[in-house]
């Protein structure tokens, strides 16, 4: 990645000794968007290189959507089984390679790019962090894609994207409000304590065991790396080191909210899944998680996106911005 940030700033520096004629100022635009199709491949190239990168399910959805080049909305739809389901957080859920094909004709313009951050999974399942660019490569809208295969196609995603609205601690009130009325039980915890190394085993430990048995936070605080950086789009900023992360989870254990996985993909030093929230045993809002781990096999970074239906800012946002989708 150092290379390639080198590579594009003597790109760069050559364009500026161009003298400002007619000829020189219509090749600027050329340029630019040479060293934007350049920088998007690097990033892309860079999450693509982790070891058996090639081999994960996630890859082949990323190979046409984040292509230097933009998304490919037939090749997206080649990939799909005749009855996948796209599942978008901020829209809608889109059956059949044709439904599919034209969402991503109208969600991604000409001259939109999407650039992968990370992937995880592996040959049936995963999911991929990503950005939104445009031609200049400023950045824009962030988001996770969750994926699963059969047979070699798609049959399901789920695409989850931060809010252009960050509600905050506002999220924290509405949550504690629907659930006043509950009382916090006293119960014996009736799970295994361990201690599992790498995202997936730890991911599928808390939700799938720890935490429906009566774990505490603290549990899973154990499980983190002190410089974790922890991503909620509820909120402005992410949180960063154990002590911040600690008094945001702590804050998000009320009685009567549980978060169920339902899509849980395999990976050592990353996994992604899928999710719902059910307040008062009655299922809530949907959404998306990814995560990363460290050498040492803790957690070290988290991404959480909730749905963001309905979602009228991010739709005024495609109008003005259609690149971006940012203000």
């Amino acid at each position: 990645m150092a290379r390639a940030l080198v590579l594009a700033s003597a790109a760069l520096c050559v364009s500026a000794l161009l003298p400002p004629q007619k000829a020189a100022t219509t090749a600027i635009k050329p340029k630019a968007s040479f060293v934007a199709d350049f920088m998007t491949a690097a990033q892309n190239a860079v999450a693509s290189a982790a070891p058996g990168s090639g081999d994960k399910a996630a890859q082949k959805l990323i190979d046409v959507v984040c292509a230097p080049t933009g998304v490919n909305p037939d090749a997206v739809a080649a990939l799909c089984a005749s009855y996948a389901q796209y599942e978008d957080l901020a829209s809608d859920t889109f059956t059949g390679p044709g439904q599919i094909a034209k969402y991503f004709e109208e969600k991604y313009p000409e001259g939109t790019r999407v650039v992968c951050d990370r992937i995880a999974g592996d040959s049936v399942s995963g999911g991929f962090t990503w950005h939104r660019e445009d031609a200049n490569g400023k950045e824009g809208l962030r988001g996770t894609t969750f994926v699963k295969f059969e047979d070699g196609k798609l049959v399901y995603a789920r695409e989850g994207s931060e809010p252009i609205l960050k509600p905050g601690e506002a999220t924290e009130a509405l949550l504690k409000a629907a659930t006043a009325n509950i009382e916090k039980e006293d119960k014996v915890p009736t799970y295994e304590q361990r201690s599992p190394k790498g995202a997936a085993q730890i991911a599928d430990y808390l939700w799938n065991e720890a935490y429906p048995k009566g774990a505490t936070p603290a549990v899973a605080l154990e499980l983190f790396a002190e410089d974790i950086r922890y991503e909620d789009f509820n909120y402005p900023s992410p949180f960063l080191g154990k002590a911040q992360v600690k008094e945001f989870v702590e804050a998000f254990d009320i009685p009567g909210i549980d978060f169920v996985p339902t899509e849980l993909s395999k990976g050592d030093d990353a996994c992604c899944f899928t999710w719902l929230v059910r307040v008062n045993g009655n299922d809530g809002p949907k959404g998306i998680s990814f995560y990363g781990s460290d050498s040492q096999g803790k957690i070290d970074y988290i991404r959480d996106i909730p749905a963001t239906t309905p979602a009228p800012l991010q739709q005024l946002a495609a109008l003005v911005n259609p690149a971006l989708r940012k203000f």
